[in-house]
């Protein structure tokens, strides 16, 4: 890996434990359980314009975005690529690659510089399964933004398809 990640200072911990509670996956979290994840959390800074992961990159890491802003991609034919949506601060990515140890779906490159809160998938599933309650709490999150990524994934499929039908002049009715 060209960047590496660092473990967080004592004193980032707290400014750490302050962000992800803006994160959706720890919404229903209380503080005290915040700042207990916070402390296994690390630090990735990455500069503007720099690939973070390549689609069929192997993943196990989990990217909370801390500051700055990301493209997600995928390639689509030759050097052809699509943008499939853009993150920003609050919002995270990796976590297809947590779930199932399968390789990255897609590329992601950063847009600005960025700053990201990392944990890997031994560390993640280590501190979950010590608390089943903030285990469940992230599960349920975790579902609610998979369903809303499909559901903007199967309507840019539906508007695709329709482009398609129009773009081609056949007559559906």
């Amino acid at each position: 890996m060209k960047f590496k990640p660092r473990p967080l200072r004592n004193d980032q911990i707290k400014d750490c434990a302050r962000m992800l509670r803006r994160v959706s996956l720890f919404a229903a979290w209380s503080p005290d359980e915040i700042e207990e994840f916070a402390a296994h959390v690390q630090l990735l800074p990455f500069p503007a314009q720099e690939v973070v992961l390549w689609e069929g990159d192997a993943g196990d890491v989990l990217y909370i975005i801390a500051e700055g802003s990301v493209v997600v991609s995928r390639r689509l034919k030759g050097d052809v690529e699509t943008v499939i949506c853009r993150l920003h601060a609050g919002d995270f990515f990796g976590e297809l690659d947590v779930i199932d140890d399968q390789s990255a779906s897609a590329n992601v490159q950063t847009e600005t510089q960025c700053l990201f809160y990392t944990i890997d998938r031994d560390t993640l599933y280590r501190e979950l399964e010590a608390n089943p309650r903030v285990y469940s709490k992230f599960l349920l999150a975790l579902l609610k933004e998979v369903a809303k990524r499909l559901r903007t994934t199967n309507q840019r499929l539906i508007d695709a398809i329709l482009w398609g039908i129009d773009a081609t002049s056949l007559d559906t009715g």
